[in-house]
Parts: structure tokens; C-alpha cells; sequence
């Protein structure tokens, strides 16, 4: 089969995005937005040419990089959305995902009460409602629809569930991995790279190609030894009253820093120095990431919730009253030692700098060579050139004196005549898109009418006003005479719902050009059911009968005097503790509330401005970046036995001696150029032999489930020359006396081991079998049998009579050969 891959460059420079082209169908994997470079007019003129080709979008990892364009792509370009474009990622992917965004739009002033405004903070959510969320290891089935197409999501090891994207056809077996890691922190367990032994993962071996980058990558440094010397950073930073700056991406590595300082004051707890210490967050999305990852620990390594629960915390994210989410002028309110992190965003991170940069007891602490943030970038590099000294070295705190350029924000109220035309204007926009929107979801139920969407809408939202009005007043028209029909047939005593199920009328059918034959021939639409892993969604009210909702209503009019009798009877206990929840209100609804950023506040006007400062404080580095290291690169990706790599471009930025140890190992490079199309395609060749009816007798055929027989076989292939036929003709035939035979190594089974079958032999046997999750039968609290992968089983209990026993049920389900 034959697919083209392209790297989309907006006017970066760099991969914004990746599109795979199928014969069947057009993917397009982590959207991006290097809003530094290319302002979002530029974004969306780009996109525009492209999204129109697309029929699915994947998000890998919640990072500005992978979803940095998806939610301006799904705002301006709607119509594709709803009517044919589908959007798959886990479902922190989608949680988190929403946070970055709102991060990055607020900051570039794409959302909120700013002139800037493009669209609202609703219409974020609205984008990623539309993602249909996926576990690990889910296998998303499109074969029907896109010709053999499926897709399944695995662990990357890299974010919160951050994802290496299996993408498969009938003869192409894709891996995209952007980012990914193969051991565990505090937090996230390994890639799914590897098995539990260490071993490659046998659903993802030999792929056809492995599209990742190999531009960036982590300390070679156990994470053990580099949290520990993160902790004694922060350590040495809050003593005698200091502060530690820690810049950080709210989509990548926040949440294990935050958990590390958790674990930092956990460590710590006895001293009085760190019961006064103030954990701050200054960030644009507020604490909306902590209120996701509080509800998503599922996700997490179930080591680390062990972990936290035996230390009497229900989660790791729950930091006490010294966590508080703040704004950069406020950071004056918190005196003494105090860690904050910061959005690695700007304006912001700029005012913090300038806020704490010029005190000597502040320590600036970085924690990732690849930062966002121009200020961040430059103390980096400082701190490279620092390095080159023989006396210094990671995780040491040095001194600091520089001039550099901060960026400063000039804000100026809209008042009069300009903010009325701003209120007007967004007033204006909110009503033409919810025409737009409803009129595009109607015509999406009925696919008979999009040959109108077409000419209404051009594909795109903005769509002729003129044209939309005037089939809102067809569709009254036609719903008037509808009514006045069913009028006369009432009055001349007929049944409008008995003629409405006999008389039929016809439809006609807009054929797209994009449907596969099959649904071009067969116009079908089914009636859409919700469902999920466990089947379809019943909505259970429609079985309460009439008198149960009624006595329901009774109990609830009386349920407020209840609840008035059972607050008089709290104990002082109680009322102590809600005491404590009334001094921190304030607090709590500040903690993930982004109301600042609705467009019906006091409208403003927004400048930057350069401004020299001088920083007079400290600075320290240690790598805390949860990648891959080279090394570990080097020796994974060729384990998998992939036929070739495909780099994202551009190609400079790729690491050269780990291409060049790829290809000693026979893996096939490839680096295509920015916006160009390449080409591959895998070449299958089958060979038809058949069986001589000699050694048809002497295989013993071996019975593998209900359907399916196997025998092992060993012959020589040669042409048929009985047979005048003008094709050539293999027939398989037994290997003779006299020919050195084929040695047996030993002896593999070939089948599928069901553990409900075992459970339902064994029980008929008088046995107690019993599941206990994650794919392990219990039989009679002895032998225990654990699925581990899809080729491996294991049997685990002590020598016994019921261990034969389970042995021998489980190899009679397999062929040997």
C-alpha cells in the first residue's frame, strides 16, 4: 500500500503538525502553534488550504506543541468539524489540553476582554467536547468506514496520558511518537514501549515505519539521583528567607514538579522553616490543571497513589492551605520563603522575573533546556556558557547579574464610543456563529440537504448572512403548512400520526465525492446511540412509573426542614471545621475560577513594551525533563525491528550520531522537507504452494478453538511439472531419506489462552476460580494465572496437583508444533 507523510511548517520553521495521506483517508496528527513566530491570522491562512483534506485529527500529548492550533482549527473551520472531521486522544490529553489552551490564547490575547479577542473561553471547551476520549490500549475500529483503518493509543510515558499513536491498514503498521520515556518518576509509570520484563512490547514489534523526532533528549542521569538533588536545590533556595522561580509548561512537566515539592514539604514537615513556606502558582488558566489531575488518578502510577495513601493524603495534588493561585502583582502579598511557579508564557513570566529578579535571595531554577519563554531561553544560555568552567556543574546555584529585556504590559480601559463598538461587535459574532452553528448541526443530521450547507457556507463559517435567513424563513414556511395540514385532517377527522407512518415522501440524496463505493451505492444513515465500553447508554427515568416520580417530588418539597434539623445537631468538631472552610472561601473560589477572561468585563486595550532591568539574583540548572535519553534511544527503537524511521523535519535539528547509529543497525532514514510530500510503500508478495498429496498423509492436524487447524510442516518447494499449465505452479513436497532434515529446536504452542474458558473448566472440575482484575483467574487462593501480553501467560503458584492441573487445562487450548 502506498501513503504520503508531510510535515506542515505554518512559517515556523519547525513541525506544526503532521499529515499522513492515505488512499482512503487523511490524518492529521498534533496541530501546533509557534505563536512566537506566526500570529494567529498567518495560523489560520495556513491551515485553511489543508484542514478541508482532513478526515481525522490525533493529539498525542497536552503540550502547546501537539495542541497549540487544534482549538483555532476548530473554530474557524467548523463546518468540516461537525459534518466529517472525527478528533481522538486520551482523556487527559483532553483535560489537560483545555488548560494549555486557555494558558496560551489569554496570553496572546486570542481570548478575553481585550480588542485582540477572537473568540471565547466557551469556545475552547466546545473544541475539545468534541474529542472522543480513549483509554490506553483502546483500538479505535474505523475499518469499516476507511478501509481496514484502526488506531490505537499507548502509554508515551511523557505527560499525563501522553500517547504513542499505533496507526494500522491491512498491510501498513504505523508508531508516531513525539515524545516519549522509558522509565518511570513519581507520577507516570514507563512507555509502552517496553513490557513489564524489559522486554519490546510484542503488540507494537516490527512496524513498517516509526515516525519521531530525535531533536531532544533527557538526562542520562537516574531520575532517583536527579529528584533528590531537585530537593536539595529547593532546599538550599527558601533557606533565610529566599524564594525559588521554577518556569514551567502547564501541560508538560508541572505536575511532577509540583509533586516533587509535595514530596519536598512531606520530607520536611517536622521543620518550622517549612511550615510557613507558601507554594505559589502564577499562571492564566489558574489552578484549573490541579483540579483535573485531583479527578484523573487513575491515570497516575498506582505506586505513587500507594505511595500518597499510606501517608494519609487522598492525593498527591493536595498541597494544604499554603498552595495558592495568584496573579504576578500579588506575589508582594506573600513575604518570606515562598517557591512559585510560572507559566513559561508571556507577558507573565516577564513580571514575575521583574518582580523577584531583583533580589538577591531569589533563585531562579531551571529545569529544562527547551523553554518557551525569551527570558528563560537567555539565563539558559547563560547558564551553558557558566558551565564551560571546570569548578561548575549541574544543580549548583550561581550568582546572577545581567541587564536584559523584559516585556511589559501597558493596559488601557475601553470607555465610550470604543466600548460600546467592542460590546456591539462581540454581541454581533456570538449571534451569527449560533445561527451558523445550529444551522450547520441541522444540516449535519440530515445529509440530504448538505448540497445547501455547501453553497451556504463554502466550508468554512462565515457563510452569506443573507442566504442563512432566507432558508430559516423556507424552514418556517414549510413547518406553517405542515401544521395547517395536519389542522384540516384533524378537522376532517383524520389521523395526522397515522398518515404521517403510511405516506412516504421522497428524499433526495447528495452523494460526496469523499465516500468510499460502498456508501455511495447504499445511502444509509443509522440513528446515532450512545455508548460506551460496557455497551448502550439506557437512560433508566423513562422506567419510573408515574406514581414513583410523584412521591420522589414529595420527599424533596420536605428535604429542606430536614436538612435545617440535622445542622442543628452538628458537633463542635464540625462546626470547627467549617469555620476553617468559611476563612478560605475566598481562597477556593479564586483557586480555578477564569471569569477575568470572560468577554462581559471591563473591556481593555493591551500594548507591550520593552523595558531594560537589571537582575541581580541566583540561578541553577538540573534537567528534570521526562524524555529519553540518547543512549536508551539508540537501543530501543532498533529492538522493535522497524523496517524504517521517518524524522520530522526540519533535518538540522536532528541528532546526527543517533541517525548514524540507526543505520549501522540496518534501519532505512528518512527526513522529509517542510510542506513536501513523500512517498512510501510497502510491497507484499504471496506465494501460492500447495500441498503434495504425499505429505498431505503424513501431517497430524491439530484442532485450534472452534475453527481453525494447524500442523507443522516441513518440506522443499519445487515447480510441478506434471501440470502443462503457462503458470508456474509450487508444490510443497516431502523431503527425502537422503536429505539432511530439519532439526527440532523445540516446541512452540500456537493458539489463545482464555482465562473464562480455564475459569469455566476448572469450575466444572469442583474447583474455586475466581477473576481479581487486570487479567488474573485465582483458583482456590493457589495458582494464580496472569495474562501479561497477547503472546504470554503466566502460571504462578507452588509445585502441586492443582498446578498440574491448571497447566494441563491451559495447554489443551494450544496446538503444538
Amino acid at each position: 500500500m502506498t501513503y504520503k507523510l508531510s510535515c506542515c511548517d505554518d512559517g515556523s520553521g519547525v513541525t506544526v503538525g503532521t499529515i499522513l495521506r492515505f488512499e482512503f483517508a487523511t490524518i492529521l496528527i498534533d496541530p501546533g502553534w509557534n505563536n512566537k513566530k506566526v500570529s494567529y491570522e498567518e495560523c489560520v491562512r495556513y491551515w485553511s488550504n489543508i484542514i478541508p483534506e482532513v478526515d481525522i485529527v490525533l493529539l498525542s500529548q497536552p503540550t502547546i506543541e501537539c495542541i497549540g492550533a487544534y482549538t483555532l482549527l476548530h473554530y474557524n473551520f467548523l463546518s468540516h468539524f461537525i459534518s466529517r472531521i472525527e478528533v481522538y486522544a486520551t482523556l487527559p490529553v483532553t483535560n489537560l489540553g483545555r488548560v494549555s489552551t486557555i494558558d496560551l490564547y489569554a496570553s496572546k490575547g486570542v481570548i478575553g476582554p481585550y480588542t485582540t479577542n477572537q473568540m471565547n473561553v466557551e469556545d475552547i471547551e466546545k473544541s475539545y467536547d468534541h474529542v472522543k476520549a480513549l483509554k490506553f490500549s483502546q483500538m479505535v475500529d474505523l475499518k469499516s468506514t476507511f478501509d481496514g483503518l484502526s488506531l490505537v493509543a499507548y502509554n508515551s510515558g511523557y505527560t499525563t496520558g501522553g500517547s504513542i499513536w499505533c496507526i494500522m491498514t491491512h498491510s501498513e503498521k504505523l508508531l508516531y511518537a513525539r515524545r516519549w520515556n522509558h522509565t518511570k518518576n513519581n507520577i507516570l509509570d514507563a512507555s509502552a514501549l517496553l513490557g513489564p520484563g524489559g522486554k519490546p512490547s510484542s503488540a507494537l514489534m516490527r512496524p513498517s515505519a516509526i515516525i519521531t523526532t530525535l531533536d531532544r533528549f533527557g538526562s542520562p542521569k537516574p531520575y532517583k539521583k536527579r529528584s533528590k538533588m531537585f530537593k536539595d536545590l529547593l532546599r538550599k533556595s527558601v533557606t533565610s528567607g529566599g524564594s525559588a522561580v521554577i518556569p514551567v509548561e502547564i501541560g508538560e512537566n508541572f505536575l511532577d514538579l509540583l509533586v516533587l515539592v509535595h514530596d519536598f514539604l512531606y520530607e520536611n514537615s517536622k521543620s518550622g522553616l517549612i511550615s510557613q513556606l507558601n507554594i505559589l502558582l502564577v499562571s492564566y488558566s489558574k489552578g484549573r490543571i490541579v483540579t483535573y489531575a485531583k479527578s484523573m488518578l487513575e491515570w497516575l502510577s498506582s505506586s505513587a497513589i500507594k505511595t500518597w495513601e499510606s501517608r494519609d493524603s487522598s492525593s498527591p495534588f493536595e498541597l494544604g492551605k499554603n498552595f495558592n493561585v495568584i496573579l504576578p502583582s500579588e506575589i508582594s502579598k506573600y513575604p518570606g520563603s515562598k517557591i512559585c511557579f510560572v507559566s513559561q508564557l508571556e507577558p507573565m513570566m516577564d513580571e514575575v522575573i521583574e518582580n523577584l529578579g531583583q533580589n538577591e535571595t531569589s533563585t531562579i531554577l531551571l529545569t529544562s533546556k527547551v523553554n518557551r519563554s525569551e527570558i528563560v531561553s537567555e539565563i539558559y544560555k547563560e547558564w551553558t556558557q557558566l558551565c564551560k568552567k571546570p569548578s561548575v556543574e549541574e544543580g549548583q546555584i550561581l550568582p546572577y547579574s545581567s541587564s536584559v529585556l523584559l516585556k511589559k504590559v501597558n493596559i488601557e480601559p475601553l470607555r465610550g464610543h470604543d466600548l460600546d463598538e467592542f460590546k456591539k461587535s462581540i454581541e454581533e459574532r456570538k449571534e451569527k456563529r449560533s445561527k451558523s452553528e445550529l444551522l450547520l448541526r441541522k444540516e449535519a443530521k440530515n445529509p440530504a440537504k448538505s448540497l445547501n450547507t455547501d453553497r451556504v457556507n463554502g466550508g468554512s463559517m462565515d457563510g452569506d448572512t443573507s442566504q442563512s435567513k432566507a432558508i430559516d424563513e423556507d424552514d418556517d414556511e414549510e413547518e406553517e403548512e405542515e401544521e395547517e395540514d395536519n389542522l384540516l385532517r384533524i378537522l376532517k377527522g383524520q389521523s395526522g400520526d397515522k398518515l404521517s407512518g403510511v405516506i412516504e415522501y421522497p428524499v433526495d440524496t447528495y452523494v460526496q465525492t469523499t465516500s468510499t463505493p460502498k456508501n455511495k451505492m447504499f445511502q444509509f444513515n443509522p440513528r446515532k446511540e450512545k455508548r460506551d465500553d460496557y455497551g448502550t447508554i439506557v437512560d433508566y427515568s423513562m422506567f419510573i412509573s408515574k406514581e414513583e416520580e410523584e412521591e420522589e417530588s414529595k420527599n424533596a418539597n420536605k428535604r429542606p426542614q430536614e436538612s435545617q434539623n440535622v445542622s442543628n445537631n452538628l458537633s463542635k468538631r464540625s462546626r470547627r471545621d467549617t469555620n476553617v472552610m468559611n476563612g478560605s472561601t475566598r481562597n477556593a473560589e479564586n483557586f480555578d475560577n477564569i471569569d477575568y477572561l470572560n468577554t462581559d468585563k471591563d473591556a481593555m486595550k493591551i500594548a507591550l513594551a520593552n523595558e531594560q532591568v537589571i537582575l541581580n539574583c541566583s540561578i541553577a540548572f538540573i534537567n528534570m525533563e521526562n524524555v529519553v535519553d540518547q543512549r536508551s534511544t539508540s537501543i530501543i527503537w532498533p529492538s522493535l525491528k522497524p523496517k524504517k524511521m521517518i524524522l520530522l523535519a526540519p533535518e538540522t535539528f536532528q541528532d546526527q550520531n543517533t541517525v548514524t547509529l540507526m543505520e549501522k543497525k540496518g534501519i532505512e532514514m528518512f527526513a522529509p522537507q517542510l510542506n513536501e510530500y513523500i512517498e512510501f510503500s510497502t510491497t507484499i508478495k504471496a506465494l501460492d504452494i500447495s500441498l503434495d498429496p504425499e505429505l498431505d498423509k503424513l501431517l497430524k492436524w491439530q484442532k485450534i478453538g472452534d475453527d481453525h487447524t494447524v500442523a507443522h510442516v516441513v518440506g522443499r518447494v519445487v515447480r510441478d511439472t506434471i501440470h502443462n499449465s503457462m503458470r508456474n505452479k509450487l508444490v510443497l513436497k516431502p523431503i527425502s531419506s537422503g536429505t539432511k532434515m530439519h532439526t527440532k529446536s523445540g516446541l512452540l504452542s500456537i493458539g489463545e489462552v482464555r482465562l473464562a474458558e480455564v475459569k469455566r473448566k476448572l469450575t466444572e472440575q469442583g474447583h474455586v476460580a475466581e477473576f481479581q482484575g487486570e487479567g488474573t483467574l485465582v483458583v482456590n487462593n493457589e495458582v494464580m494465572v496472569r495474562r501479561i501480553s497477547d503472546g504470554e501467560t503466566i502460571i504462578d503458584g507452588s509445585p502441586s496437583e492443582l498446578f498440574d492441573i491448571v497447566k494441563k487445562s491451559i495447554t489443551e487450548m494450544l496446538a503444538k508444533v
